[in-house]
């Protein structure tokens, strides 16, 4: 009786020793949102010019969704049980745009805040401040050309024009 008790603490044993092994495996963190700089050839339109200035330089489309700080002050405003049906409903029109955005091969830079400037081909720049006040969950497609503020809950629509 003894002997088949020993036969099965060895598995346990064994996946107990297996499980505490500490992977050295080195994590990549890989996120579209992450600036890269100009010389790079990785195909991310967006680079940092400074600490929270994101510079567009080729088409993209750029989606913002409101930082921890303008959630609370979105909330203050609505009450609480408005803005968490506001808050899931453009979540989902925001997810929606992405499905349709990427099955159209556009690029998309996600960001939370901070000031983005775009380069324009015919070297102008234009500046916005994702701080101010009026953006709120947003997607915005930069043709190279200008600047257009997409329809999130008609999105087809909106790249089509």
């Amino acid at each position: 009786m003894y002997f088949m008790k020993k036969h099965r603490l060895l598995p346990v044993l064994f996946f107990i020793f297996a499980g505490c092994q500490e992977s050295n495996a080195p994590v990549e963190n890989k996120t579209e949102s992450a600036p890269t700089t100009l010389d790079a050839p990785a195909p991310n339109p967006a680079s940092a010019t400074d600490a929270n200035t994101l510079q567009i330089t080729e088409p993209c489309a750029i989606f913002y969704s409101p930082d921890s700080t303008k959630l609370e002050k979105i909330k203050k405003e609505n009450g609480e049980e408005a803005f968490y049906t506001i808050a899931d409903d453009n979540q989902n029109y925001l997810t929606d745009s992405r499905v349709f955005l990427e099955s159209k091969g556009v690029k998309i830079v996600d960001v939370t805040d901070g000031i983005i400037s775009f380069r324009l081909n015919n070297g102008s720049t234009t500046v916005i401040n994702l701080n101010d006040e009026k953006y709120r969950w947003e997607a915005l497609l930069f043709d190279g050309n200008a600047l257009h503020r997409m329809d999130i809950t008609d999105i087809e629509s909106s790249y089509n024009k």
